[in-house]
Protein backbone atom coordinates (compact mmCIF):
# COMPACT_ATOMS: atom_id res chain seq x y z
CA UNK A 1 0.00 0.00 0.00
CA UNK A 2 1.47 2.96 -0.92
CA UNK A 3 0.93 5.87 -3.12
CA UNK A 4 1.77 6.79 -6.69
CA UNK A 5 1.95 10.90 -6.16
CA UNK A 6 5.27 10.93 -6.61
CA UNK A 7 6.34 9.28 -9.56
CA UNK A 8 9.00 11.26 -10.47
CA UNK A 9 10.36 10.62 -7.40
CA UNK A 10 10.41 7.08 -7.04
CA UNK A 11 14.40 6.65 -6.87
CA UNK A 12 14.60 9.27 -4.02
CA UNK A 13 12.00 7.21 -2.12
CA UNK A 14 13.56 3.98 -2.89
CA UNK A 15 17.32 5.38 -1.99
CA UNK A 16 15.47 6.97 1.42
CA UNK A 17 14.11 3.64 2.57
CA UNK A 18 17.27 2.06 2.31
CA UNK A 19 18.89 4.73 4.79
CA UNK A 20 16.07 4.19 7.15
CA UNK A 21 16.42 0.45 7.06
CA UNK A 22 20.02 -0.01 7.54
CA UNK A 23 20.47 3.30 10.07
CA UNK A 24 17.56 4.04 12.08
CA UNK A 25 14.94 1.42 12.33
CA UNK A 26 17.49 -1.41 14.15
CA UNK A 27 17.55 1.72 16.72
CA UNK A 28 13.98 3.23 17.36
CA UNK A 29 12.60 1.20 19.96
CA UNK A 30 16.50 1.71 21.66
CA UNK A 31 15.96 5.51 21.20
CA UNK A 32 11.97 5.56 22.54
CA UNK A 33 12.90 3.72 25.39
CA UNK A 34 15.41 6.26 26.22
CA UNK A 35 13.60 9.18 25.44
CA UNK A 36 16.11 10.69 23.43
CA UNK A 37 17.41 10.19 19.83
CA UNK A 38 21.10 11.33 19.30
CA UNK A 39 22.17 13.80 16.89
CA UNK A 40 24.16 11.38 14.85
CA UNK A 41 20.69 10.91 13.47
CA UNK A 42 21.05 14.24 11.50
CA UNK A 43 24.66 13.81 10.12
CA UNK A 44 23.23 10.63 9.15
CA UNK A 45 20.89 12.10 7.15
CA UNK A 46 22.66 14.47 6.25
CA UNK A 47 25.73 12.74 4.85
CA UNK A 48 22.99 10.76 2.49
CA UNK A 49 21.52 13.79 1.32
CA UNK A 50 18.06 14.37 2.94
CA UNK A 51 19.01 17.68 5.16
CA UNK A 52 19.41 19.78 1.95
CA UNK A 53 15.94 19.11 -0.16
CA UNK A 54 15.15 22.94 -0.21
CA UNK A 55 18.89 24.43 0.47
CA UNK A 56 20.32 25.66 -2.69
CA UNK A 57 23.83 24.26 -4.11
CA UNK A 58 25.11 27.34 -3.33
CA UNK A 59 25.16 25.88 0.66
CA UNK A 60 25.30 22.31 0.11
CA UNK A 61 21.94 21.17 -0.64
CA UNK A 62 20.19 19.94 -3.49
CA UNK A 63 17.95 22.78 -4.74
CA UNK A 64 14.46 20.63 -4.61
CA UNK A 65 11.48 22.14 -4.43
CA UNK A 66 8.25 21.70 -2.32
CA UNK A 67 7.07 18.29 -4.58
CA UNK A 68 10.62 16.57 -3.28
CA UNK A 69 10.18 17.91 0.32
CA UNK A 70 6.48 16.79 0.77
CA UNK A 71 7.47 12.94 -0.68
CA UNK A 72 10.11 13.23 1.87
CA UNK A 73 7.37 13.85 4.58
CA UNK A 74 5.51 11.22 3.60
CA UNK A 75 7.89 8.66 3.32
CA UNK A 76 9.66 9.61 6.51
CA UNK A 77 6.78 9.94 8.16
CA UNK A 78 6.14 6.17 7.78
CA UNK A 79 9.01 5.43 10.72
CA UNK A 80 7.59 4.67 14.25
CA UNK A 81 9.40 7.58 15.56
CA UNK A 82 7.32 10.42 14.56
CA UNK A 83 9.25 13.22 17.24
CA UNK A 84 12.31 12.09 15.65
CA UNK A 85 11.00 12.75 12.36
CA UNK A 86 9.16 15.77 12.93
CA UNK A 87 12.20 16.82 14.82
CA UNK A 88 14.47 16.39 11.57
CA UNK A 89 12.35 18.26 9.12
CA UNK A 90 11.73 21.26 11.66
CA UNK A 91 15.02 21.27 11.61
CA UNK A 92 15.60 20.66 7.46
CA UNK A 93 12.71 21.15 5.61
CA UNK A 94 11.25 24.33 7.81
CA UNK A 95 13.93 26.08 9.81
CA UNK A 96 16.64 25.76 7.64
CA UNK A 97 14.18 26.77 4.42
CA UNK A 98 13.21 30.12 5.97
CA UNK A 99 16.47 30.52 6.81
CA UNK A 100 17.98 30.36 3.39
CA UNK A 101 14.49 32.78 2.41
CA UNK A 102 14.90 35.54 4.69
CA UNK A 103 18.52 35.47 6.10
CA UNK A 104 21.54 37.73 5.42
CA UNK A 105 24.23 36.55 3.31
CA UNK A 106 26.18 36.35 6.73
CA UNK A 107 23.40 34.24 8.63
CA UNK A 108 22.97 32.15 5.43
CA UNK A 109 26.45 31.75 5.14
CA UNK A 110 26.97 30.73 8.82
CA UNK A 111 24.47 28.17 9.40
CA UNK A 112 22.76 26.57 6.01
CA UNK A 113 26.57 24.68 5.28
CA UNK A 114 26.82 22.99 8.53
CA UNK A 115 22.56 22.25 8.85
CA UNK A 116 22.45 20.27 5.29
CA UNK A 117 25.38 18.28 6.99
CA UNK A 118 23.83 17.83 10.41
CA UNK A 119 26.83 19.26 12.51
CA UNK A 120 24.37 22.29 13.27
CA UNK A 121 20.45 22.04 14.32
CA UNK A 122 17.86 24.40 14.17
CA UNK A 123 14.37 25.01 15.98
CA UNK A 124 12.01 27.63 15.44
CA UNK A 125 10.50 29.55 18.18
CA UNK A 126 7.26 30.78 18.38
CA UNK A 127 4.73 29.75 21.01
CA UNK A 128 4.48 31.55 24.96
CA UNK A 129 3.68 30.00 27.65
CA UNK A 130 1.05 32.26 28.39
CA UNK A 131 -0.06 32.86 24.34
CA UNK A 132 -0.19 29.30 22.88
CA UNK A 133 -1.67 29.61 19.70
CA UNK A 134 -2.25 33.52 19.93
CA UNK A 135 1.07 35.18 18.59
CA UNK A 136 -0.76 38.37 18.07
CA UNK A 137 0.34 38.67 21.44
CA UNK A 138 3.82 37.42 21.21
CA UNK A 139 5.27 39.23 24.57
CA UNK A 140 8.91 38.36 24.07
CA UNK A 141 10.74 42.23 22.94
CA UNK A 142 13.47 42.62 21.03
CA UNK A 143 14.76 46.51 22.12
CA UNK A 144 17.58 47.99 20.19
CA UNK A 145 20.23 49.12 21.72
CA UNK A 146 22.67 51.10 19.85
CA UNK A 147 24.03 49.16 16.93
CA UNK A 148 22.68 46.03 18.90
CA UNK A 149 19.38 44.38 19.77
CA UNK A 150 18.01 42.86 22.96
CA UNK A 151 16.13 40.33 23.26
CA UNK A 152 14.25 39.20 26.48
CA UNK A 153 10.84 36.48 26.46
CA UNK A 154 10.63 33.16 26.91
CA UNK A 155 9.43 30.29 24.86
CA UNK A 156 7.55 27.16 25.42
CA UNK A 157 7.24 23.54 23.06
CA UNK A 158 9.96 24.13 21.35
CA UNK A 159 11.01 21.35 19.63
CA UNK A 160 14.82 20.82 18.98
CA UNK A 161 14.69 23.07 21.78
CA UNK A 162 17.23 21.52 24.17
CA UNK A 163 19.21 20.50 20.99
CA UNK A 164 19.35 23.47 18.87
CA UNK A 165 22.58 25.21 17.95
CA UNK A 166 20.44 28.05 16.24
CA UNK A 167 16.73 28.97 16.74
CA UNK A 168 15.01 31.58 14.86
CA UNK A 169 13.11 33.81 17.35
CA UNK A 170 9.57 35.58 17.07
CA UNK A 171 9.92 38.46 18.81
CA UNK A 172 7.41 41.79 19.37
CA UNK A 173 10.13 44.95 18.49
CA UNK A 174 7.24 47.54 17.99
CA UNK A 175 3.75 47.19 20.38
CA UNK A 176 2.81 50.35 18.70
CA UNK A 177 2.92 49.01 14.66
CA UNK A 178 0.18 45.87 14.69
CA UNK A 179 1.47 43.17 12.43
CA UNK A 180 3.89 45.14 11.21
CA UNK A 181 6.01 45.63 14.97
CA UNK A 182 6.92 42.25 14.68
CA UNK A 183 10.40 40.89 14.06
CA UNK A 184 12.65 37.79 13.44
CA UNK A 185 16.06 37.04 14.60
CA UNK A 186 18.56 33.89 14.51
CA UNK A 187 19.76 33.57 17.23
CA UNK A 188 23.59 31.16 18.24
CA UNK A 189 22.37 29.37 21.60
CA UNK A 190 25.96 29.74 23.01
CA UNK A 191 24.66 33.57 22.86
CA UNK A 192 24.78 34.91 26.91
CA UNK A 193 21.24 34.66 28.26
CA UNK A 194 19.78 32.05 26.35
CA UNK A 195 18.52 29.14 28.93
CA UNK A 196 16.77 26.04 28.13
CA UNK A 197 14.73 26.11 31.37
CA UNK A 198 12.89 22.62 30.90
CA UNK A 199 12.83 19.84 28.61
CA UNK A 200 9.18 18.77 28.60
CA UNK A 201 7.98 15.36 30.11
CA UNK A 202 5.23 14.04 26.93
CA UNK A 203 2.58 11.66 26.03
CA UNK A 204 4.27 11.19 23.12
CA UNK A 205 6.96 12.06 20.74
CA UNK A 206 9.29 10.04 24.00
CA UNK A 207 12.42 10.60 22.02
CA UNK A 208 11.87 13.98 21.02
CA UNK A 209 13.74 17.32 23.07
CA UNK A 210 10.61 19.51 23.29
CA UNK A 211 11.77 22.59 25.37
CA UNK A 212 11.04 25.83 27.41
CA UNK A 213 13.66 28.58 26.60
CA UNK A 214 14.38 32.31 27.84
CA UNK A 215 16.33 35.05 27.25
CA UNK A 216 17.69 37.20 29.09
CA UNK A 217 19.10 39.99 27.79
CA UNK A 218 20.27 38.08 24.74
CA UNK A 219 22.32 40.45 22.40
CA UNK A 220 22.36 39.88 18.31
CA UNK A 221 23.16 42.38 15.52
CA UNK A 222 21.47 43.36 12.39
CA UNK A 223 22.99 40.15 10.38
CA UNK A 224 20.80 38.04 12.34
CA UNK A 225 17.49 40.06 11.07
CA UNK A 226 15.70 37.60 9.29
CA UNK A 227 14.24 39.77 6.28
CA UNK A 228 13.61 43.48 7.37
CA UNK A 229 13.03 44.36 11.18
CA UNK A 230 8.54 44.29 10.56
CA UNK A 231 8.78 41.56 8.80
CA UNK A 232 8.07 38.66 11.37
CA UNK A 233 4.38 38.15 11.59
CA UNK A 234 4.25 37.75 7.33
CA UNK A 235 7.35 35.00 7.82
CA UNK A 236 5.76 33.28 10.60
CA UNK A 237 2.37 33.07 8.58
CA UNK A 238 4.07 31.43 5.55
CA UNK A 239 6.47 29.76 7.40
CA UNK A 240 3.45 27.94 9.63
CA UNK A 241 1.84 27.07 6.51
CA UNK A 242 4.18 24.90 4.94
CA UNK A 243 4.76 23.39 9.02
CA UNK A 244 1.45 22.61 8.81
CA UNK A 245 1.42 20.52 5.71
CA UNK A 246 5.14 19.00 6.58
CA UNK A 247 3.07 17.42 9.74
CA UNK A 248 -0.07 16.69 7.67
CA UNK A 249 2.09 14.54 5.41
CA UNK A 250 3.92 13.38 8.08
CA UNK A 251 0.39 11.79 10.01
CA UNK A 252 -0.61 10.67 6.32
CA UNK A 253 2.99 8.22 6.48
CA UNK A 254 2.15 7.31 10.08
CA UNK A 255 -1.08 6.64 9.39
CA UNK A 256 -0.20 4.10 6.16
CA UNK A 257 1.85 2.53 8.36
CA UNK A 258 -0.34 1.87 11.06
CA UNK A 259 -2.53 -0.11 9.25
CA UNK A 260 -0.37 -1.77 7.26
CA UNK A 261 0.77 -2.77 10.57
CA UNK A 262 -2.51 -3.21 11.67
CA UNK A 263 -3.78 -5.44 8.35
CA UNK A 264 -0.77 -7.36 8.94
CA UNK A 265 -1.63 -8.74 12.89
CA UNK A 266 -5.02 -9.34 11.39
CA UNK A 267 -3.90 -11.84 8.94
CA UNK A 268 -1.64 -13.08 12.05
CA UNK A 269 -3.45 -13.82 14.47
CA UNK A 270 -5.52 -16.55 15.02
CA UNK A 271 -9.15 -16.81 17.32
CA UNK A 272 -11.66 -19.44 16.95
CA UNK A 273 -9.45 -21.63 14.81
CA UNK A 274 -9.12 -18.83 12.22
CA UNK A 275 -7.12 -15.23 11.68
CA UNK A 276 -9.30 -12.55 12.75
CA UNK A 277 -9.58 -11.15 9.38
CA UNK A 278 -12.12 -13.32 8.74
CA UNK A 279 -14.34 -11.89 10.90
CA UNK A 280 -17.03 -9.57 9.82
CA UNK A 281 -16.09 -7.02 12.61
CA UNK A 282 -12.40 -6.86 11.85
CA UNK A 283 -12.84 -6.53 8.04
CA UNK A 284 -15.48 -3.70 8.17
CA UNK A 285 -12.56 -1.76 10.99
CA UNK A 286 -9.98 -2.21 7.97
CA UNK A 287 -12.32 -1.63 5.12
CA UNK A 288 -13.15 1.82 7.00
CA UNK A 289 -9.46 2.60 7.55
CA UNK A 290 -8.64 2.17 4.21
CA UNK A 291 -11.20 4.41 2.86
CA UNK A 292 -10.20 7.22 5.21
CA UNK A 293 -6.37 6.88 4.25
CA UNK A 294 -7.32 7.04 0.70
CA UNK A 295 -9.71 9.98 1.16
CA UNK A 296 -6.73 11.57 3.80
CA UNK A 297 -4.52 10.87 0.70
CA UNK A 298 -6.40 12.72 -2.06
CA UNK A 299 -6.81 15.72 0.39
CA UNK A 300 -3.33 16.39 1.67
CA UNK A 301 -2.39 15.86 -1.99
CA UNK A 302 -4.20 18.60 -3.73
CA UNK A 303 -2.92 21.30 -0.76
CA UNK A 304 0.66 20.02 -1.94
CA UNK A 305 -0.76 20.61 -5.76
CA UNK A 306 -1.72 23.88 -4.92
CA UNK A 307 1.09 24.82 -2.45
CA UNK A 308 3.29 23.70 -5.31
CA UNK A 309 1.39 25.90 -8.05
CA UNK A 310 2.66 28.79 -5.90
CA UNK A 311 -0.45 29.87 -5.02
CA UNK A 312 -1.02 30.67 -0.98
CA UNK A 313 -3.07 27.61 0.11
CA UNK A 314 -3.64 28.69 3.48
CA UNK A 315 -7.56 27.64 2.93
CA UNK A 316 -6.45 23.95 1.33
CA UNK A 317 -3.38 23.32 4.02
CA UNK A 318 -5.74 24.13 7.01
CA UNK A 319 -8.44 21.82 6.11
CA UNK A 320 -6.35 18.83 4.88
CA UNK A 321 -4.00 19.48 8.68
CA UNK A 322 -7.42 19.56 10.55
CA UNK A 323 -9.28 16.43 8.69
CA UNK A 324 -6.12 14.25 7.92
CA UNK A 325 -4.49 14.56 11.27
CA UNK A 326 -7.86 13.65 13.10
CA UNK A 327 -8.55 10.78 10.49
CA UNK A 328 -5.02 9.24 11.60
CA UNK A 329 -5.70 9.39 15.37
CA UNK A 330 -8.74 7.57 14.43
CA UNK A 331 -7.27 5.03 12.31
CA UNK A 332 -4.60 4.62 14.88
CA UNK A 333 -6.91 3.74 18.09
CA UNK A 334 -8.92 1.33 15.42
CA UNK A 335 -5.28 -0.23 15.61
CA UNK A 336 -5.26 -0.58 19.28
CA UNK A 337 -8.87 -2.13 18.82
CA UNK A 338 -7.94 -4.84 16.04
CA UNK A 339 -5.03 -5.63 18.21
CA UNK A 340 -7.41 -6.15 21.42
CA UNK A 341 -5.65 -6.55 24.68
CA UNK A 342 -2.33 -6.16 23.09
CA UNK A 343 -3.00 -3.42 21.49
CA UNK A 344 -2.88 -1.68 24.78
CA UNK A 345 0.99 -2.80 25.52
CA UNK A 346 4.02 -1.58 24.04
CA UNK A 347 4.60 -5.03 22.58
CA UNK A 348 3.06 -3.90 19.10
CA UNK A 349 2.78 -0.87 17.31
CA UNK A 350 -0.56 0.22 17.78
CA UNK A 351 -0.42 2.66 21.33
CA UNK A 352 3.05 3.88 19.66
CA UNK A 353 1.49 5.10 17.08
CA UNK A 354 -2.12 6.36 19.07
CA UNK A 355 0.62 8.58 21.64
CA UNK A 356 2.75 9.82 18.50
CA UNK A 357 -0.15 10.91 16.41
CA UNK A 358 -2.20 12.48 18.87
CA UNK A 359 -0.50 15.78 18.88
CA UNK A 360 -0.32 16.26 15.52
CA UNK A 361 -3.71 18.01 15.96
CA UNK A 362 -2.80 20.39 18.30
CA UNK A 363 1.48 21.09 16.72
CA UNK A 364 1.27 23.92 14.34
CA UNK A 365 -2.07 25.04 15.81
CA UNK A 366 -5.32 23.34 16.53
CA UNK A 367 -7.61 21.95 14.76
CA UNK A 368 -9.71 24.62 16.01
CA UNK A 369 -7.11 27.22 14.86
CA UNK A 370 -7.16 25.81 11.31
CA UNK A 371 -10.84 26.04 11.65
CA UNK A 372 -10.79 29.71 12.28
CA UNK A 373 -8.30 29.75 9.58
CA UNK A 374 -10.87 28.48 6.66
CA UNK A 375 -14.04 31.22 8.41
CA UNK A 376 -11.41 33.79 7.77
CA UNK A 377 -10.85 32.72 4.33
CA UNK A 378 -14.35 33.04 3.49
CA UNK A 379 -14.67 36.36 5.37
CA UNK A 380 -16.92 35.07 8.01
CA UNK A 381 -14.73 36.65 10.71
Amino acid sequence: MYTNFYPEHELFIESARRVFDKELRPNLKKWEEADNYPDEVYRILGRNGFLGLLISEDYGGVGGDYRLASAWCEIFGELLAVGMTVGVNMHSVVVSSALQRYGTAEAKSRWLPTAVTGEAIGAYAFTEPSVGSDLANCRTRAERRGDRWVINGSKTFITNGARANFILVLTRNDIKAGYKGFTTFVVDTKTPGFRVTKKLDKLGWRSSDTAELEFVDVEVDDSCILGNVGDGWIQAAKNLNWERLMLTLTALGGGRACLRDALRYAKDRVAFGEPIIKFDAVAQMLSEMTRKLIMTEALAHAAVDKLCSGEEARAEVSVAKRIVCEDMIWLADRAIQIHGGYGYTTEFSAEQWWRDLRLMTIGGGTSEIMGNIVARQLGLN
